[in-house]
Parts: C-alpha cells; sequence; structure tokens
C-alpha cells in the first residue's frame, strides 16, 4: 500500500546541516543557502546526512522524498552546486514548477551571478572569457577523457581588489554556459585560479591562505539567481540572494603582522551584497 501524498511546503523541507531557507512562494520554486562542503545531493545510499536535505533521493528523477508519520514527501532538485561551492540552489515542491523551470535552465534563461576570490588582479577589470573545454564522453561503453569539446562563456567583473596583503580579487561572474566546473576551469585558465579550490587551484598558495588565516573552503559562492518564468499561463519573476560568507572577507583583509600563523579573527561585518549591488555588466 502506498503512502499517502500532499502539498509539500518549504517549512516541511528536512533541511541539511546549516542549510538556510532564503525564500520560496505560491507555485512551489524554493531557493535554499547552502553551505560549502554540503553536497547538492548525496553521491550514494546513506549519506543524506552529508547533502541538501536529510533525505532519500532518487537519482533517475532527481528528486528528494521523506515521510512524515503515513505522509509522503517529495523535493525536486533543480539545479546543482560542487559541494565545496555555497550559495543559492533552487528546489521545486512539485513536479509542474519543476519542469518549467528546468527547461529555462536548458535554455540559458536563468541569470546566476558567483562570487569568486581568485589569485591576480585581472588587468582588464571587466571583459568577457571563451574558451573550449573538454568533456569526458562514452563511446559505447568506453570511456573517453576529453574526447568532446564544448564552448563556454562567462561575464567577469572586478567587484573589489585587496591591498597590502594577499594578491587576490573578488570577481562578479555571470556564466552564460552551464559547463560541469565551467567557472573554475575558466578562472585557471585565464591566470586567476580560485583560492582554496583543491582541484584547479595553486596547491601552494592555497596552502599559503590556510596557513595565515585558517580558511582552507573554496572561495566560490552562488549569490544571485534570479528569472522571468511561464506559469499557469501567466508570467512571474523570482530572485534569491545570499550575502558573500565571512570566509571571504577574512582572506581580503589579511595583513601581515602580529596574527602570522593563527586564524583571523574578524571585527568586521562580512562584505555585504549591497556594497556590490550597483555594479553590472557590460552588455
Amino acid at each position: 500500500m502506498t503512502s499517502p501524498q500532499q502539498i509539500t511546503q518549504a517549512s516541511d523541507l528536512p533541511l541539511g546541516s546549516g542549510v538556510r531557507l532564503i525564500t520560496s512562494n505560491q507555485h512551489g520554486l524554493v531557493a535554499l543557502d547552502k553551505p560549502a562542503g554540503l553536497m547538492s545531493h548525496p553521491n550514494k545510499v546513506g549519506e543524506s546526512k552529508r547533502s541538501l536535505l536529510e533525505a532519500s533521493y532518487d537519482y533517475d528523477d532527481e528528486v528528494y522524498t521523506w515521510q512524515v508519520g503515513d505522509v509522503q514527501h517529495r523535493a525536486w532538485l533543480v539545479n546543482r552546486l560542487d559541494s565545496p561551492t555555497s550559495g543559492v540552489i533552487l528546489l521545486a515542491l512539485n513536479e509542474e514548477i519543476n519542469t518549467a523551470i528546468k527547461q529555462l535552465f536548458s535554455t540559458h534563461k536563468v541569470t546566476k551571478v558567483y562570487y569568486a576570490l581568485v589569485r591576480r588582479v585581472p588587468s582588464v577589470p571587466a571583459g568577457s572569457w571563451s574558451d573550449s573545454l573538454k568533456k569526458d564522453v562514452y563511446h559505447g561503453k568506453k570511456l573517453i577523457k576529453g574526447g568532446l569539446s564544448v564552448p563556454a562563456k562567462t561575464r567577469y567583473q572586478v567587484a573589489k581588489a585587496a591591498t597590502g596583503g594577499f594578491p587576490v580579487a573578488l570577481l562578479r561572474l555571470l556564466p552564460l554556459t552551464g559547463r560541469t566546473h565551467q567557472l573554475r576551469v575558466q578562472c585557471q585558465n585565464h591566470r586567476h585560479p580560485i583560492v582554496g579550490d583543491r582541484t584547479y587551484g595553486s596547491f601552494s598558495f592555497n596552502k599559503e591562505v590556510a596557513i595565515e588565516t585558517g580558511e582552507k573552503r573554496m572561495m566560490l559562492h552562488s549569490g544571485e539567481t534570479s528569472m522571468r518564468y511561464p506559469f499557469q499561463g501567466k508570467m512571474h519573476n523570482f530572485k534569491a540572494e545570499s550575502e558573500l560568507p565571512e570566509a571571504f572577507d577574512r582572506v581580503m583583509r589579511f595583513r601581515p603582522g602580529p596574527t602570522v600563523g593563527k586564524p583571523l579573527l574578524s571585527s568586521k561585518r562580512p562584505i555585504s551584497r549591497s556594497s556590490l549591488a550597483g555594479r553590472r555588466f557590460r552588455r
């Protein structure tokens, strides 16, 4: 006998450790704030304690399921973030809104703004990166590493540059394509690896930052997701924002001195989105 289902509300979500509800709307679209280190979904059965929701996950339908009493709940994962990336991530509480929003993602009609703390300040403060990235493909049952080249394009702008400490800059990134690890790879390709990136970053620089500040996380944050979407015969707007984590501010403000070798304790508030709100990409 199957369990009855009811309309799931945002308040019903079994949020993972450190996950915060940003906003939700009447159509069942939900924005959550994911901390670094948590997975968008379990990589295998039994890992729900380390994922966005503490619930079972169906990999084929990309949906979380959990049961309260005799009532079964579901929440569809609309998009993903790498485990070391923090910030805005979307869920859908019904299949209809999930289909509508995923269609927007597939046609690149969702605006996503990321913030990355990178090594070195770009010589050109704003511009676009266009690259050809390698993608693994299967030929029959054989995996061919880097067998396919795919275009990747991102707009970038320097939001803030550190002075007197680490040679780092805070970049505002607007991906125009959605490739796996796109921002991480493009930052590395253009000689501005993301601080703390253990795959594409600079091992020696990451180690130096960790020793001086105590910060080991990858400094990539999904700061904003917005869209205009069709649903039930009308157009609707949705926007979710997430403040930059304090770790970014701590690395930006580091200065050599008596605190060398110890974590820097911040006495100031994290860099706020309001201080960056006036910055716009050149069209």
